[in-house]
């Protein structure tokens, strides 16, 4: 039986002894045969699947370029790059970085393998030029992007090369700040930051890294800006700055090397650029252009106030009730922007609509303070909507009002006070009137002695000054009606039983201190890898005289420690300020993490240094060890 490889044979040997057929028709019978057979052969190995081959990871190569990278005496308006595949433009129009900034936004197109920027105007005459293409050109097929392509070109008969470069890291975490603006002016007026666009540009990358790599002799105020509108300079509160304080001087040396590997002198050698390594601390300015977000009355004697930024003067007035003394108490949110007032007149709190005159300190359009007063209408239904608003409402149970804490059943920490919260401010909060007991069995219990103080701006919280046994089971209660807010209102019934945790858990840390720079916050923050987030697990005072500070009574858990310098003493870390050439308050960090374990004292030493800032990084060498294990 002939095979279908014979028969194909045979077939073609039958045209060729046709002398009056064409060589075309063999030259098609011959494709369509080597088709057949590839399709045959694939057929006939069903168990092989066809393979595609590795995907293609290699981002596109530059083939040609114009003007090419160095080029002197270019007149062109337009910049194209031949690539040797097909490319696309990745929001180029907002990647792409032109060192010095044109006044018109370049128009950007694709053909082909060519990326095409049109220049809208004249270039400035003997200037280097810097195009950054950031990582705006991948290919077309896989999306590979090609990153760091950079060309430099000169309008006149020289290129510019002195270099200014460093980092922008966030002045508060000194982390790495991306795709930041950086910008450079030859005068020495920070007005020009914020009115004029700048001689040079640059952008910082992902590790916040920024280059200038074409400039002219000359001084330099080198500034960096998240510019949110687009403008190239300062022009609005909600963009984050950094500046230099001085002015910089790029300059660079040749450094001569003589090589000997080859048993023959040799000199070579490379350039040095200064300075080096330049480091902008990015923060956003505190601005007093206070005004009200919000506010509600969200119970009958509970009105809450939101304001955009921290209060720094405030005072509210009741404006159709005359005469009414000691009407309300005041508490503020931990960082000072939302105001509680709370409606301690029993007869005022049963009114449902009530006018509130709040008095703050705003600033006018040229930036004086000045005082200003919002009257809001504050309303409280007595109704709650459950399921219609058309039916099924209810009236709001407000005989008895309900004690909470910050107490759970089981492992309490031993060095964590014991809070008690009413919804209200309260009038009579007496210790007496507590009941703290250690649990003996089921049947026993032992009074236990303790000391009663309210939180610091609050008139319902109260803390519980006691010294708690380790694993040991307690009872706190307090009896119905014992106590009452100032507008009346009785405490319900209040019970909680808790166990706490045992000594052997927790770990700690002794510090030993120095070469602190100032009277400043020493803190503990939970480690977390990428570390944009800071959750503050305990803070202690430190100064130049501080030697040891101890935090015991630790989680199992990885720490950093940070401390930063309180320049104005004012107890919190103070943002910085362009128009009083302010830096934010300086921040250091301790170079590795500590992981502290259960039943486990770690002693280590820090020098707090004032040396010139780096992106941060801290070693975490429980990984190392881990790996090492193989774990």
């Amino acid at each position: 039986m002939m095979t279908f490889s014979s028969k194909l044979l045979v077939f073609i040997s039958v045209l060729n002894k046709g002398a009056r057929k064409s060589k075309i028709l063999l030259i098609v019978v011959a494709f369509s045969v080597s088709i057949s057979l590839f399709l045959f052969n694939s057929c006939a190995n069903q168990g092989v699947g066809p393979s595609g081959g590795p995907r293609d990871s290699i981002p596109p190569v530059v083939i040609t370029s114009i003007p090419a990278s160095g080029q002197k005496m270019y007149d062109g308006k337009e910049i194209v790059l031949t690539f040797n595949e097909y490319v696309v433009a990745s929001d180029l129009s907002n990647s792409l970085i032109i060192s010095p900034p044109l006044a018109k936004k370049p128009e950007i197109k694709t053909s082909g393998k060519s990326v095409i920027v049109k220049i809208p105007e004249d270039l400035i005459p003997d200037r280097t030029y810097s195009v950054d293409f950031q990582n705006g050109i991948k290919d077309y097929t896989e999306g590979n992007v090609l990153k760091g392509l950079r060309i430099l070109f000169s309008t006149g008969n020289q290129l510019d090369s002195l270099q200014i470069g460093g980092y922008v890291l966030d002045a508060f975490t000194h982390l790495p700040v991306p795709n930041t603006l950086v910008t450079l002016y030859t005068f020495d007026n920070d007005s020009v930051f914020q009115s004029l666009k700048p001689d040079f540009i640059a952008r910082s990358n992902d590790e916040g890294f920024f280059l200038f790599d074409n400039l002219p002799p000359d001084h330099y105020k080198l500034y960096g800006l998240t510019d949110i509108d687009k403008n190239l300079f300062y022009s609005q509160p909600t963009e984050s700055i950094a500046f230099c304080d001085s002015m910089i001087t790029p300059s660079a040396r040749y450094i001569a090397q003589t090589d000997t590997t080859n048993g023959k002198d040799s000199v070579s050698g490379f350039t040095e650029f200064f300075p080096k390594d330049v480091t902008i601390l990015l923060f956003q300015e505190k601005t007093y252009n206070q005004y009200i977000v919000s506010s509600k009355r969200e119970t009958e004697d509970k009105c809450l106030i939101a304001f955009n930024e921290s209060v720094d003067s405030f005072r509210v007035d009741l404006v159709k009730h005359i005469g009414e003394k000691n009407w309300n108490e005041i508490e503020y949110s931990a960082n000072l922007d939302t105001v509680s007032v709370f409606i301690v007149d029993s007869l005022l709190a049963k009114t449902d609509t009530i006018f509130l005159g709040v008095n703050y300190l705003a600033t006018d359009t040229l930036g004086n303070f000045k005082a200003r007063t919002d009257t809001i209408k504050m309303l409280f239904n007595r109704q709650i909507n459950l399921k219609d608003k058309k039916k099924d409402l209810k009236p709001v149970n407000s005989n008895y009002f309900n004690f909470s804490s910050n107490l759970v059943s089981s492992n309490f920490d031993l060095n964590k006070k014991i809070i008690l919260e009413a919804p209200s401010p309260l009038k009579d909060m007496e210790k007496q009137k507590i009941g703290f007991y250690e649990i003996i069995n089921d049947s026993t219990k032992k009074e236990i002695d303790f000391g009663l103080l309210s939180v610091p701006g609050s008139k319902r919280k109260y803390q519980l000054s006691v010294t708690l046994a380790e694993n040991t089971k307690y009872l706190l209660s307090i009896d119905s009606s014992a106590i009452c807010t100032m507008s009346g209102i009785p405490n319900a019934g209040f019970q909680s039983k808790f166990s706490t945790q045992k000594a052997d858990f927790y770990g700690s840390i002794i510090l030993s201190l120095k070469g602190v720079p100032g009277k400043g916050k020493l803190q503990l923050i939970k480690y977390q890898e990428k570390g944009d987030k800071e959750e503050i697990v305990r803070a202690a005072d430190a100064d130049t005289l501080q030697r040891t500070i101890t935090f015991d009574y630790l989680k199992p858990d990885k720490y950093v420690l940070k401390f930063f310098n309180d320049i104005n003493l004012n107890g919190k870390w103070d943002t910085g300020n362009l128009t009083m050439k302010l830096q934010s308050e300086p921040v250091f960090y301790f170079p590795k993490v500590i992981n502290v374990k259960s039943n486990w004292e770690i002693k280590e030493n820090w020098e707090i240094k004032s040396q010139p800032i780096k992106p941060k990084k801290i070693v975490d060498e429980s990984k190392k060890e881990e790996k090492k294990s193989g774990k």
